[in-house]
């Protein structure tokens, strides 16, 4: 894997931006932990073995290369990029933790800036970014092209709409559907994007991966929830009031009532109700990539 390590020096107007965390970081955090049995899985899924070269695209925290690491052994390599210095210091430490750091490199920068050799790569991983990329399409293209002949590329991804599916009143529901996309829709002028895991056989078509296979990749909880648990869904109801709360004000009824189930002062928290289920439903989508010739 002939790439050195690569830090882009920002402008220092860019700079404070580049160097702090998303709002979502800590339920990113929350959410590794919470599912890691379940995430470690998908590595069963996909042939990965000890000694591949592997390349975690918009690594994030680092989770992910850090299991990557440990499943490709002291032989393997892993390359991680991400765009965020911030991201990348996190995911440093990550790594450093579990004992990983001689088998991974960091780098940042994207697909289109950086010099990621053609071919280079066992496996090209892409976990729950690929809706933030600017053109998925042409993204899974690139990723094609980093995989060896024979390689795979594997995108692991969320549709927002069905990806925590709680108990709530069906009243409820499908006003707080409509408010979200409502929400999504002054985030960005592409609020499709959110709901890319529904489409990703068709994305990975677009791009020329005509072997795409996809499985839904479930995770169960319920009552009573574990420290974990609790942290990554309590921020997922916080971060979800913040986005349709706006929204609702034209039905003040299902406002409240969303207010209250949302609440963790409430008598009726959601997550405090003995009888509390919740599935959170992704998409696994790999393909082998062609023999370019």
């Amino acid at each position: 894997m002939a790439i050195a390590e690569t830090q882009p020096q920002p402008t220092s107007a860019s700079r404070s931006q580049h160097d702090k965390l998303p709002a979502y970081a800590a339920t990113l955090t929350a959410y590794h932990r919470a599912f890691a049995h379940e995430l470690r899985e998908l590595f069963d899924r996909l042939p990965v073995r000890p000694g591949d070269r592997v390349l975690d695209l918009a690594c994030g925290d680092g989770v992910y290369s850090r299991w990557l690491a440990e499943h490709v052994g002291p032989q393997g390599k892993v390359l991680a990029v991400d765009l965020s210095p911030a991201f990348l210091d996190l995911a440093r430490r990550e790594v450093e933790e579990g004992g990983v750091a001689d088998r991974v490199t960091f780098a940042q920068g994207d697909l289109r800036h950086l010099p990621i050799p053609d071919d280079g790569f066992d496996l090209v991983w892409c976990a729950q970014s690929l809706y933030s990329l600017p053109d998925p399409v042409e993204a899974l293209r690139r990723m094609e092209r980093a995989a060896r002949p024979g390689g795979v590329v594997a995108v692991f991804e969320n549709d927002e709409l069905h990806h925590v599916l709680m108990p709530w009143p069906v009243e409820v529901e499908l006003a707080l559907r409509d408010a979200e996309l409502k929400a999504l829709s002054e985030l960005s002028k592409k609020p499709q994007k959110f709901y890319v895991g529904r489409h990703l056989r068709t994305v990975f078509r677009a791009a020329g991966l005509t072997s795409c296979r996809h499985k839904t990749w479930t995770i169960d909880r319920q009552a009573p929830l574990g420290p974990d648990d609790r942290a990554y869904f309590a921020g997922y109801l916080a971060d979800l009031r913040d986005k349709a709360t706006p929204h609702l004000a034209g039905s003040p009824e299902i406002r409240d009532e969303f207010l209250r189930l949302v609440a963790p002062d409430s008598p009726g928290y959601l997550l405090d109700n003995a009888d509390f289920t919740v599935t959170c439903l992704n998409h696994l989508a790999w393909s082998t990539a062609e023999n370019r010739g």
